[in-house]
């Protein structure tokens, strides 16, 4: 190898070209420079100071997100669908926060003695309607404890009659709706004559109002 590279060195630069030609770059490069030993060993990123960040390859490609911090994943929970939490009982609801009505009726009087005392119109009309609210809030809860009361007793009876080996009656919606409106009116005829002119009067105002309200489809 030594007298092949001496006797190149004699050899122009033309003829260096023809026989590299004619060999090959890989093998014209192997005679005059020698086998090269290609290290295949990761190279080793060291730092002079482990207080410095740490050197990267730049032939490695960095990821697009980077995980700083590890953080926990937080599963966002609705406990009207999470089988964890229970089903869902409206008369157990109802009697868990039964004291919200308790509450109500002390704020409804609370009102009534400041408005005894108050000389703001606009003050004494506020409280009106805040006491008008209140008062239909804790009606229409009265009604729907009412109302539960009743499921509750026609289940019950439902339940006697199929034991007794009778074929039950269930009632169905309007007559349930007119057991309902014939209950109310027997309660208001007990409160007095005015009560039940009240209530129709009230009764035919919202019927108005649904009328007017009605879309009128034209041709």
């Amino acid at each position: 190898m030594k007298d092949i590279r001496n006797e190149l060195s004699t050899l122009s630069f033309e003829d260096l070209q023809k026989l590299k030609e004619k060999v090959g770059a890989k093998v014209y490069k192997e005679v005059v420079f020698g086998k090269q030993s290609i290290s295949h060993e990761a190279r080793v990123f060291k730092r002079d100071n482990k207080n410095r960040p740490r050197e990267m390859s730049s032939k490695k490609p960095v990821r697009m997100l980077r995980d700083v911090v590890s953080v926990k994943k937080q599963e966002p929970r609705d406990p009207r669908f999470d089988p964890l939490c229970g089903t869902f009982d409206k008369k157990e609801f109802a009697e868990n926060y039964n004291f919200l009505s308790n509450a109500r009726v002390n704020d409804m009087k609370m009102i009534k003695n400041e408005l005894k005392q108050t000389t703001d119109p606009e003050k004494e009309l506020s409280l009106r309607r805040l006491l008008q609210r209140l008062n239909d809030q804790q009606k229409a809860t009265k009604r729907k404890k009412l109302e539960s009361e009743r499921k509750d007793k026609q289940r019950l009876e439902v339940e006697a009659e199929f034991k007794q080996g009778k074929q039950p009656h269930f009632k169905n919606k309007s007559e349930a709706r007119v057991e309902s409106l014939v209950k109310q009116y027997e309660e208001l005829k007990k409160k007095g004559a005015g009560r039940i002119q009240r209530h129709l009067k009230r009764r035919q105002q919202k019927v108005k109002k649904r009328s007017f309200r009605t879309p009128v489809t034209t041709n």
